[in-house]
């Protein structure tokens, strides 16, 4: 079993205050800081990188303590691909970000070691709701979407 990556460098891009900074943001959330809680189970950064009310962000903090509860250790086969298709700005300091998202095989082991099983999941979207905050950008919602919904029309339609 490889051993787990390092909690990942938010990238230049992130000082950014604009759509940038945004696009930045949600491709190290979804690519960088996702692959190192699911490996880690550390929720630290992602719990202080996310609001209260962030139901997908809560929701992975469940998953990876449930990890550690289950004895369970994850490691991805490979880098997340995530690509932005769409950004939407919401107001001055807070973005949609619309990525196309491509998970590589997870492997999933039990505490010692040992092998269990595998999972992969289709080609998703993934809708970010981002904002700045100080010097960071946080996570206020994020939701899942088939490869194929019209989820472009959904920021329009909130906007």
């Amino acid at each position: 079993m490889a051993p787990a990556v390092a909690l990942p460098d938010k990238p230049e891009l992130w000082a950014g205050t604009g759509e940038k900074g945004a696009q930045a943001a949600a491709v190290w959330f979804l690519r960088d800081l996702y692959r190192y809680v699911l490996e880690t189970n550390d929720t630290t950064e992602w719990e202080r990188l996310s609001t209260d009310d962030c139901e997908f962000c809560s929701g992975e903090v469940a998953e990876a303590r449930q990890a550690v509860t289950d004895g369970f250790i994850y490691r991805q086969d490979g880098n997340v691909h995530a690509s932005v298709s769409r950004v939407q700005e919401l107001n001055p300091l807070a973005y949609g970000v619309i990525l196309d998202v491509s998970m590589p095989t997870v492997h999933v082991y039990a505490s010692d070691g040992e092998w269990d099983s595998d999972y992969t999941a289709e080609p998703a979207q993934m809708l970010l709701i981002l904002h700045r905050e100080g010097p960071d950008w946080v996570m206020r919602a994020g939701q899942r979407f088939g490869a194929d919904e019209d989820v472009a029309a959904l920021i329009e339609d909130a906007h």
